[in-house]
């Protein structure tokens, strides 16, 4: 009978313990210390506790699966830690499903400014100690397992920071190219002015958003107008609008240059990560099918799907930001560590792994 008993709820002293007791024997685990034969699925029970005669607590039982229960029990580590020695879920070491102490405190930090429900979703899957017991899979591996376990891990965690850290995606083009409306249709209202009157936009209007389920700092940036054209500016405040957002783009994770039909963009500046969408197209060359580019206007709900599309290319991301009880090294510095040593020697890789446990 394999089972395990992971406490769901961070480690300590509190009002309610949520411990997830899953595996093949889950059932007839939960069922012996219920003193009941006729748990189901979909069940939800108020029951007392016991083990060889020993009174545990009274739970609130939740047949989730017959592989997936949860106990609901009195918050104190001394009757966690009895339940689940009572369900063979062992009483120290990981897997108690507690995070060490360092990604702890990095847990605690980030999950109190999650910018997205899949960020708290992975912050505190690791205060269930998602990444102790990966860890803990990592130490009994051998090569080449267990090199290929870490290098997973460090791209998962990799990948995880940019559910955690919003990543800066600066909308860009020349004047009229339709920025403003793909920013408004983005994070869904009126946030910025449109009209057709070319150089509305004079500053970097910020605000947070999702392209999908990942997070990002949005920028709508003021247009620039052909060399032939600049005569036409409106003045001190759209030229230093224009400077603000080239200043901007260098520094963005992403930049979407957007390119009307008959527009040219310029040579990229060094840094820059661009991608380049044509836009307006049923509006300014109706012959262009709607594959070859987007009409905020018009397809709002397409053009974000491709904008978000686009996003997670350009970043090397999956549609998913939260992969359910997954393992991630939230501490930067750890997850440094972690990507020299996969590509150094393997008593780099033994010594980063035993420093991380």
């Amino acid at each position: 009978m394999s089972v395990r008993a992971v406490e769901l709820t961070p480690p300590g002293t509190g009002a309610v313990s949520v411990l997830e007791v899953s595996g093949a024997g889950a059932l007839n685990a939960v069922s012996a210390l219920v003193g009941e034969t006729d748990l189901r699925p979909g069940d939800v029970r108020l029951a007392r506790l016991g083990s060889e005669g020993e009174a545990l607590d009274e739970a609130l039982v939740v047949v989730r699966a017959p592989d997936h229960l949860e106990l609901c029990l009195h918050g104190n580590p001394l009757v966690v830690r009895a339940v689940r020695e009572a369900l063979g879920g062992g009483g120290g070491g990981r897997e108690a499903g507690v995070a060490s102490g360092g990604e702890r405190a990095w847990a605690e930090e980030l999950l109190a400014d999650a910018p997205c429900e899949a960020a708290a979703r992975i912050v505190l899957d690791q205060l269930g100690g998602a990444l102790a017991r990966e860890l803990d899979r990592l130490s009994t591996q051998a090569d080449p397992a267990r090199l290929a376990g870490a290098r997973e891990l460090a791209a998962r965690s990799r990948a995880a920071r940019r559910a955690l850290v919003p990543a800066r995606v600066v909308l860009a083009g020349p004047v009229n190219a339709g920025k403003s409306t793909l920013f408004n249709a983005l994070v869904g209202s009126a946030r910025t002015i449109v009209t057709p009157e070319e150089g509305t936009t004079r500053d970097a209007v910020r605000q947070r958003t999702c392209l999908g389920e990942w997070p990002v700092e949005l920028i709508d940036t003021a247009g620039e107008r052909a060399e032939r054209d600049a005569s036409r500016a409106a003045g001190a405040v759209e030229r230093a609008g224009v400077a603000l957002g080239r200043a901007l783009r260098p520094r963005a994770d992403l930049v979407i240059w957007l390119a009307p039909p008959d527009s040219r963009p310029p040579v990229a500046s060094d840094g820059e990560r661009r991608v380049v969408v044509a836009s307006r197209v049923d509006e300014l060359a109706p012959e262009v099918s709607p594959g070859e580019g987007i009409s905020a206007l018009h397809r709002p709900r397409e053009a974000c799907d491709l904008l978000g599309a686009l996003f997670r290319s350009a970043l090397g991301l999956g549609e998913q930001a939260w992969q359910a009880g997954r393992g991630v090294l939230l501490d930067p510095a750890a997850l440094a560590e972690l990507e020299r040593a996969v590509e150094g020697e393997p008593a780099d890789l033994d010594r980063v792994l035993a420093a991380l446990e």
